[in-house]
């Protein structure tokens, strides 16, 4: 944890990638509110807002703040690598991290059948996905927790020059 904390408050030194952080933890925590509202119908913000529980919201936070936390890494070795030309292994590696954590935290605060169809059908899955997800949530969002927290360490690795095969 120490070396995550080492991470962050080197890249935080920018001020450009602390606002990263800030808007795509925004952005997370208003997705995954906007989001049942726009694909139930009926549904609205405050209606939304009410059937969150405590926990909801704790859960939703923890979420953003990780999502944030590590696209902003991502982005600072992005461009860390850039600089150095090494364009192509840090792009696919700065877009499998980040869409995997991103669909984890999705599907980790996932709460309704309808929210979690509408973004099995973009990638292809059917209905029994959904009722799997939804019978197991915590289970998905324990191991969301866990995969964005293994986000953070290796990138944090990358950013402090621990890993010797991935040094920028």
């Amino acid at each position: 944890m120490k070396q995550i904390y080492f991470a962050i408050e080197n890249v935080f030194k920018e001020r450009y990638y602390f606002l990263t952080f800030i808007l795509i933890a925004i952005a997370f925590y208003g997705l995954f509110i906007l989001v049942p509202v726009a694909t139930i119908p009926g549904n609205d913000v405050k209606f939304q807002l009410s059937i969150y529980s405590q926990k909801d919201y704790i859960l939703m936070l923890l979420l953003s703040v990780l999502v944030g936390l590590s696209v902003s890494l991502q982005v600072y070795i992005f461009k860390k690598q850039k600089e150095e030309r090494d364009l192509v292994q840090s792009s696919g590696q700065v877009a499998v991290s980040g869409i995997s954590g991103m669909f984890g935290a999705i599907v980790g605060t996932a709460a309704c059948a309808s929210c979690l169809a509408f973004f099995f059908g973009l990638i292809g899955l059917g209905a029994g996905s959904t009722l799997f997800v939804l019978n197991n949530q915590s289970y998905f969002l324990v191991g969301a927790i866990i995969l964005l927290i293994i986000s953070l360490y290796f990138a944090s690795k990358k950013v402090n020059g621990i890993c010797d095969n991935c040094n920028i």
